[in-house]
């Protein structure tokens, strides 16, 4: 798989503070890429570097396999920090101005307001949208030049439960276009739901930078319990290569090595005496992985 951007120790220093340290990342063509880290973590100032709006204090970066600012900002759509919008004019007049600044005709300004399902409010002015509407109308006007990347700043901050809904479904069905995303969030469960791959950066620093159903793939946790869930635990812990055994409300926690057989595992309680009422096999989140990077790397 090719790779849209690839960055070499890219750096962003203001005095004192390293807002971004050495970052090294390849972002592959048609995934839909992740960036997380706590606040002050670099993730603003690092999508503003490769949007050409903040200037690197050291390193570099590429697009597309080249260094040319102007050919690649013609093939990127973005939404960095609030997008600005004349709250008296339509979509459709808004979309008008963008599509002048930007250099480019009127006809794909109906196509945008489909996809992001504003067509049927067009002539409605701004100031009369949800907070959710005013968010699409923004991913329209990033998708006025036909991109083939598109770079999104937390674009579900603020919104409520729906809007975030709306929005992820949004972006998934641009993905489904062959478009690559690059999104920066701190809402984990919502960057395990629409992303492929993700990087974790912590004070300007890369932690982590992998895919997202991958990662902790060595490792198998299951849920069980028992009619003597007390005796159960302490027969746990006896068990050949169990990494980790935890309470947690009326189930028992364990952590096996992936490649472990959960056969082995009933045949080794019931061979013990117990009867199993609840066994299932759980997929960590993105939220644990996320912190177990976070303390590992601390």
């Amino acid at each position: 798989m090719n790779n849209v951007v690839t960055t070499h120790g890219l750096t962003k220093h203001y005095g004192r503070i390293r807002a971004v340290n050495d970052l090294t990342l390849d972002i592959p063509e048609k995934s839909v890429f992740g960036i997380l880290g706590p606040n002050g973590s670099g993730k603003t100032t690092t999508l503003g570097m490769l949007l050409d709006v903040i200037n690197p204090t050291s390193g570099t970066y590429s697009w597309f396999g080249n260094f040319s600012k102007k050919e690649n900002r013609q093939k990127i759509g973005s939404i960095l920090e609030t997008p600005s919008f004349y709250p008296y004019l339509s979509a459709l007049d808004n979309l008008k101005i963008i599509a002048e600044i930007k250099g480019i005709g009127y006809e794909n300004i109906g196509e945008v307001l489909k996809i992001t399902g504003l067509y049927d409010r067009r002539f409605s002015s701004f100031r009369t949208y949800s907070l959710g509407m005013k968010q699409r109308l923004a991913l329209a006007s990033a998708l006025l030049c036909d991109p083939l990347v598109m770079i999104l700043d937390e674009p579900t901050n603020g919104l409520d439960p729906r809007g975030i809904a709306e929005i992820r479904e949004l972006i998934r069905k641009i993905a489904g276009q062959g478009k690559t995303i690059i999104l920066a969030s701190h809402l984990l469960d919502e960057v395990q739901k629409v992303c492929t791959h993700f990087a974790v950066l912590n004070k300007g620093r890369l932690m982590y930078s992998g895919l997202v159903n991958e990662t902790h793939h060595d490792e198998l946790q299951l849920e069980i319990s028992s009619d003597k869930n007390s005796e159960l635990f302490t027969l746990l812990k006896t068990f050949p290569d169990i990494k980790k055994v935890e309470i947690s409300g009326e189930m028992l926690v364990i952590t096996l090595p992936g490649s472990y057989a959960i056969s082995d595992l009933s045949r080794f309680v019931f061979e013990n005496g117990f009867v199993i009422t609840h066994l299932v096999a759980m997929k960590k989140s993105l939220e644990s992985q996320f912190l177990e990077i976070l303390n590992e790397k601390a």
